[in-house]
């Protein structure tokens, strides 16, 4: 809540932006422009000079907006650009679509299992640690 008076000019530009009886949108200050009405002959001279205007805007029937003018308006608004790193589309785009990206998905799978199989062949089952022992943390692990 404001405490400040509003002036003349103040009271001038709010009619100008909402219309002399507020109905056109929120006056953004009503208690200090009412304060102002009650005590000021020019304030409200102010509002029925603007009265006159208020009734014919009142009157001017709204339209609706047709179909083609619609579909015009429409067309015209912006648009967001797609980003092309947008997720998983955009990886998908970068590799070339889905056929592509599918083939370098599968054979991104066959390396890996391909470079793991490489990378246990050489070590024995002697020298290789008991990966139940490594899941459950269990002390008896000497090796890690």
């Amino acid at each position: 809540m404001t405490t400040e008076r509003m002036t003349l000019e103040r009271l001038r530009a709010v009619i100008e932006a909402y219309g002399a009886s507020g109905r056109a949108g929120p006056w953004p200050s009503a208690r200090p422009a009412a304060a102002l009405l009650a005590e000021s002959a020019a304030a409200r001279a102010l509002v029925t000079e603007a009265a006159p205007l208020d009734e014919l805007l009142d009157a001017v029937p709204a339209v609706a907006p047709t179909p083609a003018m619609r579909a015009a308006i429409l067309a015209l608004a912006p648009r967001a650009a797609q980003r092309p790193g947008d997720g998983w589309r955009g990886l998908i785009d970068a590799l070339g679509g889905w056929r592509l990206a599918g083939a370098v998905l599968a054979a991104s799978l066959v390396l890996g299992i391909v470079s793991g199989g490489w990378l246990l062949a050489g070590q024995s089952a002697e020298s290789s640690p008991d990966l139940l022992q490594l899941a459950l943390l269990d002390d008896s692990a000497t090796e890690y």
